[in-house]
């Protein structure tokens, strides 16, 4: 037991260094940076080199206990920091889904609407979206689309279906789901790092285009976390969909599942309400 709990924790160390200590270190260094050098020469690198001397000679002049302890501030800010971006990176994650004010909610997603019931080649619609925009972001009506999809095609009420077809699912398939929406909440996490260095960019504006290019990056690994994430979904009715009918006797063995079986289920799952 002493074994597993050591290594449970090098490990959880490790994920939190890489997810938290490291990046919050990078977004700090940057701030230090800019605080040096400015927006009047911020490309100064004699400078930021005599700066970084001075700093190191004054910390060596320090007893071991201060250096370490300074260390360990670095670290715990570094921390800080980290646990910061993890907290905002719920909001990031709702306005990406389009989670917004309610009023512009509804105005996004008429202007989404009014743009896919205007486009008449199919192809660039289903860029718009794969069922008719009910959000004012494309993450939004992706995930929205896969309650429409199977609904048009099944009957089946994705949020009344959904325990039924976990408790069915094996443990790969479970996995495959679990790791794509891991995959979009680290997308999340990355893009609100973005935060940290447009806050630096306000005394350093080189750290804005950092700023830019971080959320940039992580708003595209969103769109394809979430577009893996809508398909899973969406294959997992296709194929586990049958197997809740079966295990209810709603279906033989060898029948196919059907709208009309989806209806009995999807009411029977809602139990009247």
């Amino acid at each position: 037991m002493t074994t597993f709990f050591g290594e449970l924790g090098r490990k959880l160390a490790e994920k939190w260094l890489s997810l938290l200590v490291m990046p919050g270190l990078l977004v700090l260094a940057t701030a230090a940076v800019g605080a040096t050098l400015g927006h009047s020469a911020p490309f100064d690198w004699d400078r930021l080199v005599r700066r970084a001397d001075q700093w190191a000679r004054a910390v060596g002049t320090r007893p071991a206990v201060a250096q370490i302890g300074l260390l360990a501030a670095v670290l715990l800010a570094s921390f800080g920091v980290g646990l910061a971006v993890r907290a905002l990176s719920g909001l990031t994650e709702r306005l990406w889904l389009g989670q917004w004010w309610t009023p512009l909610a509804r105005w996004g997603a008429r202007r989404r609407a009014a743009r896919w019931m205007n486009e008449q080649d199919p192809v660039r619609r289903n860029e718009i979206s794969l069922a008719r925009p009910a959000r004012p972001t494309w993450m939004g009506d992706r995930l929205a689309a896969s309650d429409v999809r199977v609904l048009n095609q099944y009957d089946v009420d994705l949020r009344a279906w959904w325990p039924r077809l976990w408790l069915v699912l094996d443990d790969p398939t479970r996995a495959e789901l679990r790791a794509a929406r891991a995959a979009f909440d680290d997308a999340a996490t990355r893009a609100t790092w973005a935060v940290g260095y447009l806050v630096t960019g306000l005394f350093w504006w080189p750290a804005g285009i950092v700023a830019v290019v971080v959320w940039i990056t992580g708003w595209s690994r969103g769109r394809m976390a979430v577009r893996t994430y809508a398909d899973l979904i969406e294959s997992t009715v296709d194929l586990t969909a049958v197997v809740v009918a079966r295990r209810l006797g709603f279906v033989g063995d060898h029948d196919r599942f059907t709208s009309e079986v989806g209806e009995a289920l999807t009411a029977e799952f809602r139990k009247g309400t």
